[in-house]
């Protein structure tokens, strides 16, 4: 007699074998135009480190991606996903990023989407504490790494071999990629153009194309399943019908009744500083600077990448909450070194880039300390709006 345990292993496996070799095709002709439209707002992780549902929203004509990190969940009724949706933009959006998303995370998704970059308008905001002296570390990039773009980068025929071996480099810095000895094996092999470990070189690209069918498979079938959307913070009489100085008037308004301190600090996020004692963080950012960052080298992978795919990028530079930083001892000289530096790197890129960083003491351009929101949103609407329409 047959035991029940055994049965359920044999059916378990039964079940496993049969979703591994269900046909990608099949699965994707149940994966509808709902569930895309569904996955542009949910700022799902497991959307972000996939590939399926970033390329059927790129392969959109008239959207319009959102770049970023943690800024693009401040939903409020001037966000640029409620701005595009209230006014009937001609053009659609969908966002990606999250907290402690930076330049390497987004390199992996733009790498991964090279085909689908090609005269791709996309906006890619820039937030100033990436650039810390570490730059992004293992705390951040563990939990947004993605092992379906990091298989998918080494067998990546679209990029520039050169680029793509910078990036290899730079991602063998981490430990999260490092435990992974296939992975790592794969790009030391692929890094010294089959050289190193030859024999056991191509055994592992051999393992890891099937690692990355297995992955692929994953993500076809999560994406069967996307994330709600989250609840807006709508209020489209604010925006509709509306010119650009009465926004910034709504904004005002909408900030003032938020925001009564001498720091301009939301008030909700306010008092959870002075509960954490607030005067001890008097002067904490007095080491910081921003200048001198191993970021910068990430960021450059990001410009090069969307030049390699033909991508037509917006990138927006960001202002600190002045009076957060003056409070923290990070003077306004030595911000401006950063700005500046920033400026530099875009123009002798060549890129298109929209400077913001003159907004430092401009009430509710900021919500919190760091985060762009309320009235920063409304310019950056008008400057969508603007990119599009551009040729």
């Amino acid at each position: 007699m047959i035991k029940k345990g055994f049965l359920s292993l044999l059916l378990a496996f039964v079940l496993f074998a049969i979703l591994l070799f269900f046909p990608n095709s099949w699965i994707k002709a149940w994966i509808s135009d709902a569930d895309v439209e569904q996955a542009k707002a949910s700022l799902d992780p497991l959307m972000f480190q996939g590939i399926y549902l970033q390329g059927r929203m790129l392969q959109e004509k008239n959207s319009m991606p959102l770049y970023g990190s943690s800024e693009l969940n401040r939903f409020d009724p001037f966000h640029p996903y409620n701005y595009i949706r209230a006014t009937d933009a001609p053009y659609s959006s969908f966002m990606i990023g999250r907290g402690g998303m930076q330049s390497i995370t987004h390199f992996l998704s733009f790498a991964a989407q090279e085909k689908n970059l090609k005269d791709k308008k996309i906006v890619f905001i820039i937030s100033p504490q990436w650039f810390t002296e570490d730059g992004m570390n293992e705390f951040l990039f563990s939990p947004n790494y993605s092992m379906l773009h990091t298989y998918d980068l080494a067998f990546n025929k679209d990029i520039d071999p050169a680029l793509r071996n910078r990036a290899m480099e730079r991602l063998l810095q981490f430990d999260t990629v490092k435990r992974d000895s296939l992975l790592q094996t794969m790009y030391e092999y692929q890094i010294s153009n089959g050289e190193k470990k030859p024999v056991v070189g191509r055994l592992a690209m051999m393992a890891g194309y099937v690692q990355k069918s297995l992955l692929e498979k994953k993500d076809l079938y999560y994406s069967l399943f996307p994330s709600k959307e989250p609840k807006l913070k709508s209020n489209d009489k604010l925006i509709i019908n509306q010119t650009f100085e009465q926004q910034l008037q709504h904004a005002e308004a909408y900030g003032e009744k938020r925001v009564s301190n001498e720091l301009m600090i939301e008030n909700n996020f306010y008092k959870r500083l002075e509960n954490a004692n607030l005067a001890k963080l008097k002067g904490f950012r007095k080491n910081e600077d921003y200048t001198n960052s191993p970021e910068y080298q990430d960021f450059q992978l990001v410009i090069d990448v969307l030049k390699d795919a033909g991508a037509k990028p917006l990138f927006v530079s960001i202002p600190v909450n002045g009076y957060w930083y003056d409070y923290g001892d990070y003077p306004q000289e030595r911000r401006q070194q950063y700005y500046n530096k920033m400026e530099q790197l875009l123009t002798v890129a060549d890129v298109p880039y929209v400077d913001f960083t003159d907004h430092e003491y401009d009430p509710y351009f900021i919500m919190d300390t760091i985060h762009i929101g309320w009235k920063g949103w409304v310019y950056v609407d008008r400057e969508l709006d603007q990119f599009w329409q551009q040729s």
